[in-house]
């Protein structure tokens, strides 16, 4: 099979066209023929040697959100059949989704939203289940509570905004100010520009912070009594404990955590997709032959929503 991998920590440009054996499916494993993924934070961090975390062996390849459809299945899998459109989130301890096949758990894997397209689709696994866990699993979101959303114009902020409003919170939204009219629609109650100060005497009683712009310290003066910090993205020392790090001071709690593959949140998108309360925020689609381009964009930042990679029939 062809796949875009790197055979050297660098810039964009490491990333290069490669022949490789299709993978087979272990007996609970399913092979899917991959039509969409996208490029995360965590890509680009791996590729530039940011991040240090244990990955498979050079080539390695990136991208671990995956929407596709279901090539072959392994012996004890039952639930999923060649011809299935899933989606899901690969672990990225694993070879992910810049290739024509990629083999996943099937524990990881649910249908395809049917309403969505599979560039739709890719951008919705590590953003949604990100924010979800966030919110509920760590964060505790309970209804009627305030919730500060920063970054929320990014592609864990856009679904956050329309899970916590789903919960029944109330939402501000801390974004730049192009991002406002957005934002707004995807149901923040307020609005916050980024580059201006928190007003003095606010409250929340949860605090995401999915970009790592502020500190537990910088945090606290503005959580309320029980408050929580969520960070959705670890240090590397705590991603290295491989642990959640918890500080507890003042009744005030902070969190930071990585996510991990969730069936249970996939299904809880799905529906919510099909609800019409979750729609994914897609920044720009990328051919996988341009991935290189779509890592240096995703590494500038300033775009709204997720960068998702169209990779079949473009690796064909």
């Amino acid at each position: 099979m062809k796949a875009i991998a790197f055979n050297q920590y660098g810039p964009p440009e490491v990333l290069r066209e490669v022949n490789l054996t299709v993978p087979q499916p272990g007996v609970d494993e399913v092979l899917v023929k991959v039509h969409a993924t996208s490029v995360n934070p965590i890509d680009w961090k791996i590729r530039s040697r940011q991040l240090k975390i244990k990955r498979p062996g050079f080539p390695q390849i990136l991208g671990f959100d995956l929407s596709g459809v279901v090539a072959g299945t392994g012996a004890d899998v039952t639930d999923l059949k060649p011809g299935d459109p899933v989606f899901g989130l690969v672990n990225y301890t694993r070879d992910g989704c810049n290739a024509q096949y990629v083999r996943v758990p099937a524990l990881y894997l649910r249908p395809k939203p049917e309403s969505l397209s599979h560039e739709q689709a890719a951008a919705l696994p590590m953003a949604g289940l990100s924010a979800l866990q966030a919110l509920r699993l760590h964060g505790g979101l309970k209804t009627g509570e305030r919730v500060l959303i920063v970054g929320a114009a990014g592609g864990i902020g856009t679904v956050a905004v329309q899970v916590a409003k789903a919960f029944g919170a109330h939402v501000t939204a801390l974004c730049d100010a192009g991002a406002a009219d957005l934002v707004r629609g995807l149901g923040a109650d307020a609005i916050l520009p980024r580059g201006e100060d928190i007003p003095q005497g606010t409250s929340f009683d949860l605090f995401l912070d999915t970009p790592k712009a502020f500190d537990f310290a910088h945090a606290s003066p503005f959580l309320a009594r029980g408050g929580r910090y969520v960070g959705t993205y670890p240090d590397p020392l705590g991603l290295a404990r491989a642990r959640l790090l918890w500080l507890v001071g003042g009744r005030k709690r902070c969190l930071h955590f990585f996510v991990q593959p969730d069936p249970q949140a996939l299904d809880w998108l799905r529906r919510a997709v099909a609800e019409g309360t979750l729609r994914p925020v897609v920044a720009a689609t990328f051919p996988v032959t341009e991935l290189a381009k779509a890592h240096a964009a995703a590494e500038a930042g300033g775009l709204h929503g997720r960068i998702t990679v169209q990779v079949d029939p473009l690796l064909d």
